[in-house]
């Protein structure tokens, strides 16, 4: 894993010091840091901090610089319901942007409402997450029941699949996913096998051998890349040939390389691929690697944040929250971003990735 680039867990007495001189504007970052999501968390934390940088080097926002708080979920909704505690008593914090999970997104979000913080997510997909009624939340990609219809096509058009195996991680994300997957497939395949697995396993060969009895043509799983990618290993060792689908929490490179050299008939949804010229250029150069999947996505939250600052006189918290409503057609990389009055994206940017040689590419 790499190493880290940047500080975490500064004193909320040298945030509220600073915040005070009146020199520095503060926003919340909310990610995995740690553990085997880290590499997502760093994804959402580059894409952020690159935006920043690039308004910083204009002078900031009226004089004053932004500075990132950046906090460890854990992918944890424990750990995810400390940090939202520890960003919403900030008060130098004006706004957050985060979390990857949905499971951390769901109770971390009420913690922020309650205490007037706007939340925006580049990762969170679980459609409960905006069904709940808070004012506080926008989510830049799409949701649940968007991609479950997009992989339930998919799956009985282009695939044509008749016996369908499904598993999930019992976590908000991946359950909510094979549910709303099972439902769009109703009556147009059979589904031989719905069971859920314990998200952190590494073995899941009793139960492959139990769907390989079966002969399903495809096996869904609703999860994250690293019980995806074993699971996808483990079934091919065990000559379970059936083609394999997944969602967007499966759609990381750490899923091919733990698949391993049996990736075809691999099939995930995603993001999708934002091809803003400009966008990975400057990654490029600012990191010295690729953007990751949700780079886009958290560094257009951070634009949707930054140009709210800006509106702002003096910044507030109630003030952020309130411009941040009022965005229409905001300017993204990949077109205009417009929100319903849920907090969700108008139009949902999902595509389907195979893998060829060694990366996900759109399937066409």
């Amino acid at each position: 894993m790499r190493r880290r680039e940047f500080t975490v867990g500064l004193s909320v007495l040298t945030l509220t010091a600073a915040c005070s001189s009146g020199d520095r504007l503060y926003i919340g970052v909310a990610a995995p840091m740690s553990g085997p999501q880290t590499v997502q968390g760093e994804y959402i934390k580059k894409g952020v901090q690159l935006a920043v940088d690039e308004v910083n080097a204009k002078g900031g926002i009226s004089g004053k610089l932004v500075e990132l708080v950046v906090e460890d979920d854990e992918a944890r909704p424990d750990a995810a319901v400390a940090v939202a505690n520890k960003l919403a008593n900030n008060a130098a914090v004006l706004a957050v942007i985060g979390h990857f999970n949905s499971g951390c997104s769901i109770p971390a979000s009420q913690i922020y409402s309650d205490s007037g913080l706007a939340m925006l997510t580049p990762g969170s997909t679980a459609v409960k997450l905006t069904d709940r009624g808070l004012t506080n939340i926008l989510r830049l990609v799409g949701r649940d029941d968007q991609q479950s219809r997009i992989l339930a096509d998919f799956a009985l058009g282009p695939l044509s699949a008749k016996k369908i195996a499904i598993l999930h991680d019992n976590t908000p994300y991946g359950k909510e996913l094979a549910d709303y997957f099972r439902r769009d497939v109703a009556g147009r395949a059979q589904v031989l096998f719905f069971e859920g697995i314990t998200q952190g396993d590494k073995d899941f060969r009793a139960v492959l051998t139990r769907i390989k009895t079966l002969a399903p043509d495809t096996l869904f799983f609703g999860g994250v890349f690293v019980e995806g990618g074993l699971m996808v290993r483990q079934a091919r060792e065990l000559g379970l040939a059936a083609r394999f689908l997944s969602g967007d929490g499966s759609k990381d490179q750490t899923f091919i390389e733990l698949a391993g050299s049996n990736t075809g008939d691999i099939y995930i949804a995603g993001p999708k691929v934002i091809d803003n010229q400009t966008f990975v250029e400057a990654y490029r150069s600012r990191y010295s690697e690729e953007p990751g999947p949700f780079s886009p996505y958290s560094y257009d939250a951070a634009r949707l944040l930054l140009t709210a600052l800006a509106r702002t006189t003096p910044p507030s918290r109630d003030a952020v929250r309130a411009e941040l409503k009022k965005l229409r057609d905001f300017q993204g990389l990949a077109g205009t971003i417009t929100f319903d009055k849920r907090g969700d994206r108008t139009e949902a940017l999902f595509d389907v990735f195979k893998i060829q040689d060694g990366k996900f590419t759109p399937y066409t």
